[in-house]
């Protein structure tokens, strides 16, 4: 992954022509009527982020309603106020305040608002198809969808706030972090599993697949995929792909023939190489934060409590040494 700064930008406007054409260039196409006196009009938005996955607060006071085209990404939302009514055609839902929301990407939609305040988190919808297919065991055909759904239930809701705290706050604020192709991917599978597991979608309707029955030689060649391509951000849609089985069947072979899952392997090789470059390391060349951040480890405190358990030293001690 090449180098991605966080993009920053905010649009404070009273010009409501102004407003839908930023919408337009940021979220998709759509055709908009606006009612109410413009005289008043306030429109703000904040975005962090890049081209895709960001973290946005926006804020639109008329009463307006938009028809737009499919978004072809996933959008989840949380309500601060006002009010909000979605329809994909087939279903609607109209969330309260401090209700989470999220549009199926692959329909064109209806949404009215009237003085809406809300958080929105976008995400790549090619990321939350790999997960769902490692959840199934398979790909889902046409990829997962959602429809118009609120989340399952307020202990999700917590959940998810949780997330988007850290996504603010630790992800984003965190230029190292951000720009580390290991902890990125890591950020995008942890927002698109936890979009699957608090909204209802296709996922679960879909049948699992079955484990086939894997030799050693398979563990054996992921394994050496693994020990090749630990720097790469890999998880196990690619490390399944390269040994030519299925999701399941290769985790499946990892708990017969290792007692591990392909993801714990792959934890403990990175683990491995931090600690290499610890050893290796001049003093006052390197730190143990930047170590641990380009092997995936974005929170250094964790990383040494899992350092100290596995090498009985911490991290700053093998560094010095």
């Amino acid at each position: 992954m090449a180098e991605v700064r966080v993009q920053r930008s905010t649009l404070d406007t009273r010009d409501p022509d102004e407003a839908h054409d930023y919408l337009r260039a940021t979220y998709v196409d759509h055709a908009v009527q606006l009612s109410g006196s413009t005289d008043r009009f306030r429109f703000r938005h904040h975005v962090a982020g890049d081209d895709q996955f960001f973290v946005a607060r926006y804020e639109h006071s008329m009463n307006c309603r938009v028809d737009t085209e499919s978004f072809g990404y996933l959008l989840v939302g949380q309500m601060l106020s006002g009010r909000l009514r979605l329809s994909d055609g087939r279903s609607e839902t109209s969330p309260t305040d401090g209700e989470l929301f999220v549009l199926d990407p692959s329909v064109p939609m209806q949404i009215q608002w009237d003085a809406f305040r809300t958080g929105l988190v976008r995400l790549d919808l090619a990321v939350v198809n790999r997960v769902a297919s490692e959840i199934v065991g398979a790909p889902l055909p046409g990829g997962v969808r959602f429809g118009v759904a609120k989340v399952r239930s307020l202990e999700r809701a917590r959940h998810w706030q949780g997330l988007v705290r850290h996504l603010t706050h630790d992800f984003l604020a965190n230029d190292a972090a951000y720009n580390s192709p290991l902890i990125h991917a890591q950020t995008m599978r942890l927002i698109a599993a936890t979009v699957l597991d608090i909204f209802p979608n296709t996922t679960a309707a879909a049948d699992p697949a079955r484990a086939g029955r894997a030799d050693a030689g398979v563990v054996h060649r992921a394994v050496a995929y693994i020990d090749e391509h630990a720097g790469e951000p890999i998880g196990v849609t690619e490390i399944a792909a390269a040994v030519r089985v299925g999701t399941r069947t290769l985790q499946d072979a990892f708990r017969r023939h290792l007692d591990t899952t392909p993801m714990a392997y792959l934890r403990r090789t990175r683990l491995q190489r931090a600690h290499e470059q610890l050893h290796a390391a001049a003093p006052g060349e390197e730190t143990v934060a930047a170590i641990a951040g380009r092997w995936g480890f974005a929170h250094p405190g964790r990383f040494a409590v899992l350092y100290r358990e596995t090498y009985g030293r911490s991290p700053s001690a093998t560094l010095e040494s």
